[in-house]
């Protein structure tokens, strides 16, 4: 699902490029004379598309981080559960899965 949004994202991206500099639209209409124009523009949206990027990445890595730690203790909630573990051994893993 998250590659999904990327791709939708870079999609998105690519089909604005395409319209400001195939369209010339920005350029007050100068066609080829704005060309330079355009790629400042395309420079400005790759910039922005990665800083973009970044962030998104940053708070999706944070966030698969502490589902993580809480996927772990669900884990041990289940093995206690089914008596897999005593609960002496319960409490010490999950003052270990808690300390991280």
């Amino acid at each position: 699902m998250e590659k999904d949004k990327n791709t939708l994202i870079w999609i998105a991206i690519a089909v604005i490029v395409a319209i400001f500099v195939l369209g010339s639209f920005g350029m007050g209409g100068y066609g080829m004379m704005g060309f330079g124009v355009g790629f400042g523009f395309l420079f400005m949206l790759l910039f922005w598309g990665l800083i973009i990027w970044l962030i998104v990445t940053l708070i999706n890595a944070s966030q698969s981080s502490k589902t993580e730690s809480e996927d772990s203790l669900t884990i041990l909630k289940k093995r206690y559960a089914s008596g897999e573990i005593t609960k002496k051994h319960y409490e010490e893993m999950k003052k270990e899965l808690v300390r991280k």
